[in-house]
């Protein structure tokens, strides 16, 4: 008498598999999409100094009265640190920031940038120096 036949996968196990698999896609695209408006928040020693919607703000470039003094540039609705008076200087090596949730500080001069959107928390704990 013939063993019946043994298949590794029944039609069944191919439905559940095509369900997780679009399950987990949609998450993906969903966790993807962005939350509103991008606004840089910019934080110093841990309160909101500024928020400034980068859609819709001009190219500028300004300091911040920290010690030391940091310089902050606005380009094409883009934002990044230019110049710091600190030694390492690693806050101008983030480069540009424009994607919500996108992060740079300087350190020293307990200055914080963060690209926020609308819906997302941006406050900080606390900001070590």
């Amino acid at each position: 008498m013939p063993k019946p036949e043994r298949r590794l996968f029944k039609f069944t196990d191919f439905i559940i598999i095509g369900i997780v698999l679009s399950v987990a896609f949609s998450f993906l695209i969903w966790g993807r999409q962005e939350n509103g408006q991008p606004t840089a928040v910019i934080t110093v020693n841990g309160n909101t100094s500024q928020r400034i919607n980068l859609n819709t703000a001009e190219d500028k470039i300004f300091t911040v009265d920290t010690s030391p003094v940091v310089t902050i540039q606005i380009k094409d609705s883009k934002i990044r640190f230019t110049d710091s008076l600190c030694p390492d200087k690693t806050c101008e090596k983030c480069g540009f920031l424009y994607e919500i949730g996108d992060t740079a500080a300087c350190v020293p001069a307990g200055v914080v940038i963060t690209i926020d959107g609308d819906g997302l928390n941006s406050d900080l704990d606390a900001v070590a120096g």
